[in-house]
């Protein structure tokens, strides 16, 4: 007697076929087939979501804080308090590193040490700032390191740093006025010839505001004897 065999249904598919000719009942079907693994990818997409908001958030009080200590230290400069004040600056310089805070405070340090009659010590200061400096604080620092040789007489590597400053400056009237500040220091220490070629650089811009004063400057070099 011959065996009836019952046939063996096949494996049902992950993912029904899409047999309809109406293409929103293939999007039904696809969905409800894909439903866990679309879930799986909503959660994720959120918990990143979550994540970078939670790092922004962070960010915000960060700066925030750094806002606030700064303010801190500042009070303690405008009481008169310079050594607790310098203290305060430094603690938010290393503390908020990398805010907009951060770099203010070491650009206070600097004139606070400065005004002490301390300027080599401000300009190491700065210059262990330098390489970790934003771009918006690059051109401030190399102009107070500047600031900081002119107060020691040294006309030459101010002009270096002023110079360094022109080249990272915002914009050209910021770019401008370090070029007249380096035209100027050549000129203190005694560089006649590039002080010239740098004051005429600065009377050849169109509408330079700077202009008028490199003309008198160049007046004064030339009308000196050997010109």
């Amino acid at each position: 007697m011959a065996s009836t065999k019952r046939p063996v249904p096949a494996a049902a598919s992950a993912t029904p076929k899409l047999i309809s000719d109406d293409p929103v009942e293939n999007a039904s079907l696809w969905l409800s087939a894909n439903a866990k693994p679309l879930a799986i990818a909503g959660a994720l997409a959120l918990a990143a979501g979550l994540g970078v908001w939670g790092v922004r958030a962070s960010d915000a009080k960060k700066r925030a804080n750094a806002s606030t200590a700064l303010y801190e230290a500042q009070a303690l400069t405008f009481a008169g308090q310079a050594d607790s004040a310098r203290i305060a600056l430094e603690a938010v310089a290393s503390r908020y590193k990398g805010t907009t805070a951060g770099e203010q405070a070491v650009l206070l340090v600097a004139q606070n040490l400065f005004d002490a009659g301390k300027h080599s010590d401000g300009v190491v200061r700065l210059e262990a700032a330098k390489s970790g400096a934003s771009r918006a604080f690059a051109a401030p620092i190399e102009a107070l390191m500047a600031a900081g040789y002119e107060a020691q007489a040294n006309y030459a590597k101010a002009a270096e740093h002023y110079a360094a400053a022109a080249k990272v400056a915002a914009n050209e009237v910021e770019r401008g006025a370090y070029k007249l500040a380096e035209a100027r220091q050549l000129m203190a220490a005694g560089k006649r010839t590039e002080a010239i070629a740098a004051f005429e650089a600065l009377r050849g811009l169109p509408d330079s505001p700077y202009a008028t004063e490199a003309a008198v400057r160049l007046g004064e070099l030339t009308a000196q004897p050997g010109s």
